[in-house]
């Protein structure tokens, strides 16, 4: 899933000062940064914080009754220490958004702040907990045929939408056709390419939404068939991708239909209110079936653009989850306080620079390994970002997932001196004649990326320009400069800053969703036969040996033969919760809210 440090707590709270290093020839090669702003009518609903960065063992869990023997040994209770009041007195949650949520529709938002809304609302089939299980939760079990080609999914009989409609099998046949349907458009309708038909049917090859794989034999059966067995299929079941969707209301209110009063829920809460680039409000739904274990009755979630204010909010008290600057790292660890309610926390993913392949001069692969190898990760995460339990990457996936290569095994490290041997055999010794290297980003991430610009100016003796823009404008650039090839060429980007985190919990989720050289969500321009047949024989192996192998290669030849991105670094979820706030993040996903508590 697309991220946006100002999008994404976690991406919000990696941002730092800026680090400037000194050129090292003269005369001195300039960084110029650019702020201009592009105009674009088209409002992208999308993002990448694309997060996560831990290991994670993904289990479809089945309840088991156990009998435990517990022995209870009774010592006195201490006295605990009078509790120091709050200054703000809150009612219910406080949970800030870093920016207006672009769209709560069920099978359009791609971003972090919208689904962490719609998680709350909508309820899926199953879902991801806090140890990277995967848990019934709209559905109670599935059954796999003997062909590994059909899953029948159970459904609960007691799930209701919150104005009285039972929740049907027929439901998850609409959220299926309707994000598969051409019109609608959808960025993670590729996604659902494994299911029978689903390609040919959102490319427009047929019309006939029977032709799916997606049927409701009753209303409390759903069942999927898959054109071929798939792997991964059961981390897929608990995406946003097999949302329900209520197309009455769809075609009742058109595009005002995610609209409070509008908007039904069969999940845990309802949208109560939202006032735009302001404020969102969340309150329980009495109809949910689990409602007896919703503690947290209001959600509030103020739309807090600058970390700086939600920091400050936060040590009044304002609200229960804090973002902060970067630079502010040193005196939260330092902070008695402040740095026992610092929560790290696995969210995997890779945040990297793409490379524009089309465009000179990064259209010479000897350029683009000559940048990877002038880039010091490191520096970046100790000096820049102060957080140097980070993780960095020389290949994009990150620790504990299937295919992970330790740093160094695979892609470029940081090698001042074999980068200034890739730049002259490429043409342009100790930088000379080189042109001007153009590198776009959205507003967040300037310290990484002026780092970045700094490194290749020190380290290559070549002029860089900085262009950056607001998130929603700067994708709208990258998704208009994507339409052709042709246009890509002619784009005026040779490297673009983007993030990833991984929605469940396969490498197939970021090497094919996001890196194969067809996916929509990369803007390299790249091409490789041998990567999209690894794609294939990973995708269809049951053997994990086999598959690891796969991935091994594939992410070798995006990050070191070809240089189509260069990884940065893993994420993970860098968060301050209050104490007495009983909170629960996934590794995949958005957070629960609805299995949080206040003391």
């Amino acid at each position: 899933m697309f991220t946006n440090k100002k999008w994404m707590t976690l991406i919000a709270l990696v941002a730092i000062a800026a680090m400037i290093l000194p050129a090292c020839a003269p005369p001195a090669p300039e960084i110029v940064e650019v702020i201009k702003e592009v105009p674009i009518e088209k409002e992208v609903i999308k993002e990448v914080e694309v997060i996560k960065e831990v290991p994670v063992e993904v289990e479809v869990v089945k309840e088991v009754e156990v009998e435990k023997k517990v022995e209870v040994v009774v010592t006195a209770t201490p006295i605990p220490p009078t509790p120091v009041p709050p200054k703000v007195q809150l009612e219910g949650l406080w949970y800030p958004l870093g920016t207006e949520p672009p769209t709560l529709d069920i099978q359009l938002a791609t971003d972090t702040t919208s689904h962490l809304i719609i998680h709350q609302c909508i309820e899926g089939l199953f879902e991801y907990r806090g140890d990277g299980s995967i848990q019934p939760a709209g559905a109670t079990d599935f059954t796999v045929s003997d062909d590994g080609l059909v899953y029948t999914i159970n459904l609960r009989k007691d799930a209701v939408w919150s104005d009285g409609v039972p929740v049907v099998a027929q439901h998850y046949v609409d959220g299926v056709v309707r994000l598969m349907l051409p019109e609608t458009a959808a960025e993670y309708a590729w996604l659902m390419y494994d299911v029978e038909g689903a390609e040919e049917f959102n490319t427009g090859e047929i019309d006939d939404p029977e032709l799916l794989g997606v049927k409701a034999p009753d209303d409390y059966t759903f069942e999927v068939t898959l054109k071929a067995p798939t792997p991964y299929f059961e981390t897929v079941l608990p995406f946003s991708t097999f949302y329900p969707v209520r197309l009455d209301l769809v075609e009742e209110y058109g595009d005002l239909w995610t609209e409070p009063g509008n908007y039904v829920s069969n999940g845990a809460y309802l949208l109560d209110y939202w006032d735009h680039e302001a404020e969102v409000g969340l309150v329980k739904n009495p109809t949910y079936w689990d409602a007896d274990n919703v503690k947290i009755e209001k959600i509030t979630l103020p739309i807090i653009v600058e970390d700086a204010t939600w920091l400050a909010l936060y040590e009044n008290d304002e609200v229960h989850v804090g973002a902060y600057p970067s630079e502010d790292m040193p005196r939260i660890l330092a902070d008695p306080v402040l740095s026992e309610e610092l929560r790290i926390l696995p969210r995997p993913g890779v945040y990297y620079v793409g490379l524009n392949v089309l465009a000179p001069p990064t259209d010479n692969v000897l350029v683009r390994k000559a940048l990877a190898s002038a880039i010091d990760r490191k520096a970046i995460i100790d000096n820049v970002l102060n957080t140097p339990w980070r993780t960095a990457l020389s290949c994009t996936t990150p620790p504990r997932i299937l295919g992970y290569q330790e740093w160094g095994t695979c892609g470029h490290t940081f090698n001042p001196e074999q980068a200034q041997a890739y730049l002259a055999e490429a043409g342009y010794p100790d930088g000379e004649g080189f042109p001007v290297l153009r590198i776009w980003f959205n507003r967040g991430n300037e310290d990484i990326l002026e780092a970045v610009a700094a490194m290749w100016t020190e380290n290559l003796n070549i002029n860089v320009e900085l262009r950056v823009n607001e998130w929603a404008v700067y994708l709208d650039y990258l998704d208009q400069c994507n339409n052709s090839k042709e246009e890509l060429a002619a784009c005026e980007f040779n490297a673009y800053r983007m993030g990833w985190v991984m929605d469940y919990g396969d490498p197939q989720n970021q090497l094919q969703v996001v890196f194969a050289p067809s996916s929509t969500f990369q803007y390299t321009g790249w091409e490789s036969e041998r990567f999209d047949e690894l794609m294939d024989l990973a995708g269809t192996s049951f053997d994990t040996d086999e598959r690891e192998a796969y991935y091994f290669e594939a992410d070798k030849i995006l990050c070191e033969d070809e240089v189509a991105i260069i990884p940065i670094m893993g994420y993970e979820r860098n968060t301050l919760v209050k104490e007495g706030v009983n909170f629960e993040y996934p590794p995949f996903g958005s957070p629960p809210l609805y299995h949080w508590s206040l003391q």
